[in-house]
């Protein structure tokens, strides 16, 4: 078992943006077997899985992760990774303690932010993209990304606490991820008036219907592209869009890049 500093990771750093304000960016690959015991980081960070995939194991739980899965994890958080699928690529947002007393939030609030994953993962996305630019204004930009992203989970809960119904409309809206259902189907299939989802969406949801299946359909997306041999036409219209100039204008403003973009990180 051994503890990784700052900015450290098993596998090959590819590459490494800090902003010097307690937030770095670090891009991994794993390229051949890597250490599969115990160890911990000495920072908080979020992990968005681009390629491969893994079994990672903790205290009380293992998770297999694949592409457009994303992690959290604590400062000294024990976990062990096996059966790792290379090649494997991901992106590291570490956060520095001087930045959580800064901001007057806890690594408990980011847990509970990385909930909110679709919007966690555009976040990360974003921020990533901000990186490479690494201009005068990219550290105060992925500040301000990481801001908005620690602050994502201010409807989380009204949502846990919500009536039955908003729970049941989730489910439905992410069964049907690949269609476009408007709110008097849904009303129809809930046995509700249109009025009370219209009125109530956005406190539990924390956006719009049409944000929030925006955001299924491009969080889709995100593993379609990296994994599947499918075209991006074929990719746009099995995602629900009308054409693929709309997928790709709703992918780039979702998350920074192009969908061309995207698959080559």
């Amino acid at each position: 078992m051994y503890e990784l500093e700052k900015e450290k990771y098993l596998g090959n750093t590819k590459n490494i943006f800090n902003n010097t304000q307690g937030i770095a960016v670090v891009e991994t690959e794993y390229q051949s077997k890597v250490f599969e015991g115990w160890h911990s980081h000495n920072n908080a960070h979020i992990t968005l899985f681009l390629k491969g995939g893994t079994s990672e194991k903790r205290k009380n739980s293992t998770i297999d992760v694949g592409p457009g899965s994303l992690l959290f994890y604590h400062s000294d958080e024990l976990h062990l990774n096996q059966n790792t699928l290379f090649p494997s690529k991901n992106i590291n947002i570490e956060i520095e303690e001087n930045l959580l007393k800064e901001l007057q939030i806890t690594e408990a609030t980011i847990e509970k932010s990385v909930q909110n994953a679709a919007l966690t993962k555009f976040l990360i996305l974003k921020i990533f993209k901000e990186s490479q630019v690494a201009d005068t204004f990219s550290g105060d930009t992925i500040n301000m990304l990481f801001a908005q992203l620690a602050n994502s989970n201010s409807h989380l809960d009204k949502f846990e606490k919500s009536p039955f119904w908003v729970k049941s409309l989730n489910e439905l809206l992410n069964d049907c991820w690949n269609e476009n259902p408007n709110l008097q189907d849904l009303a129809q299939v809930l046995n509700l008036n249109p009025i009370t989802i219209s009125k109530h969406f956005p406190k539990y949801f924390g956006c719009t219907l049409g944000e929030y299946m925006r955001r299924i359909k491009i969080n889709r997306s995100l593993s379609l592209i990296q994994t599947n041999e499918s075209n991006l036409t074929e990719i746009s219209f099995l995602c629900g869009f009308a054409d693929q100039s709309h997928f790709i204008r709703t992918f780039k403003n979702q998350t920074g890049f192009l969908p061309k973009e995207f698959q080559k990180i």
